[in-house]
C-alpha cells in the first residue's frame, strides 16, 4: 500500500518537473513579473493539461475522419 502511494507521488512529481520545464520554455510577448512562480503553479495541473491535449487531439481525429467521409461522397 505504501509503495503504491509513493509510486503515485513519484509519478506526479516527475510530471510536475517535466511540465514546469516545458512551461518555462514558453516565451510570451512581454516579460511578466512572477512568471516563474506562475509557471510552477500551472505545472501542478499537468494531469489536466494532459487530458486537454488528448481531448483536442481526439477532436482533430474526428474532424479528419469527417472530412474524409465528406470528400468520399
Amino acid at each position: 500500500m505504501l509503495e503504491t502511494i509513493l509510486a503515485g507521488v513519484a509519478i506526479y512529481l516527475a510530471g510536475w518537473v517535466f511540465a514546469a520545464r516545458r512551461f518555462a520554455g514558453i516565451q510570451g510577448p512581454v516579460p511578466v513579473p512572477g512568471r516563474r512562480r506562475r509557471d510552477m503553479r500551472d505545472a501542478l495541473l499537468w494531469p489536466a493539461w494532459l487530458f486537454l491535449y488528448a481531448l483536442v487531439w481526439s477532436i482533430g481525429l474526428r474532424r479528419q475522419g469527417f472530412e474524409r467521409e465528406i470528400s468520399a461522397e
